[in-house]
């Protein structure tokens, strides 16, 4: 399986990833876009996509929850699930049967690209999420297409916190005590490229690997995760 999961989209949109986009993708120009991750206009945001990817060739396609996605899932050459509420996303994606038609294409070659939220449903679950769960979403097994959980927009200490606070790494700690697949958390401006088990650092930031029973460590650009 061939997986690209990005932290952030960033400012410009999606102009620190979009030569690593390209690069991963190759060949293959029709891309299919998820937007349901958001609760906003999801046209205009397809179309943000839409303009941001131009430059590098990608013919961008709009793969809608509620009009025949499966359709425009079989047309594709590739898949991109954007950012927003990582409980709105898979609740939609299960909601309309897409979660096992995803695998299967992602399964047999295709390749997929995930932005925040779109990283997280790559993993196990999305227990590790950042996003509150404001849909009551009561089911959280994601699509598996890694064998880690996601962490995007990971900071190991953020000062707007106030005193005492949990840091994230404590409550990545946490999600070990329950669970035993590792969390990978993903700083901004950084990206995990997995090719068919191999996951490798790109980008401008750090990556921060979580395993229970061990002290985390961290990946840079060019660094190859363990497995």
């Amino acid at each position: 399986m061939r997986v690209l999961l990005i932290s952030n989209s960033g400012r410009p949109f999606l102009e620190h990833c979009r030569a690593a986009i390209a690069d991963f993708l190759g060949a293959r120009r029709r891309i299919a876009f998820v937007s349901a991750a958001s609760y906003d206009d999801e046209a205009a945001y397809c179309k943000m996509v839409r303009d941001a990817l131009a430059p590098v060739g990608l013919e961008v396609l709009h793969l809608h929850t509620e009009e025949r996605p499966t359709d425009v899932l079989d047309r594709a050459e590739a898949l991109f699930v954007g950012g927003g509420n990582t409980f709105h996303l898979l609740g939609r994606l299960h909601l309309a049967h897409l979660v096992e038609p995803i695998r299967v294409r992602v399964r047999a070659g295709m390749p997929y690209l995930g932005s925040s939220a779109g990283s997280n449903v790559a993993g196990p679950n999305i227990l590790t999420t950042n996003d509150w769960n404001v849909d009551g979403l009561t089911r959280f097994d994601a699509l598996g297409l890694v064998p880690f959980n996601l962490n995007p927009h990971y900071k190991e200490t953020d000062p707007i916190m106030a005193p005492f606070s949990e840091t994230r790494d404590e409550r990545i700690g946490q999600y070990l005590q329950v669970h035993s697949n590792p969390v990978v958390g993903i700083e901004e401006q950084t990206l995990v490229r997995s090719e068919n088990g191999v996951a490798t650092v790109v980008g401008a930031g750090r990556v921060r690997v979580f395993r229970r029973g061990q002290p985390p460590r961290d990946y840079r650009a060019g660094d190859t995760l363990e497995a």
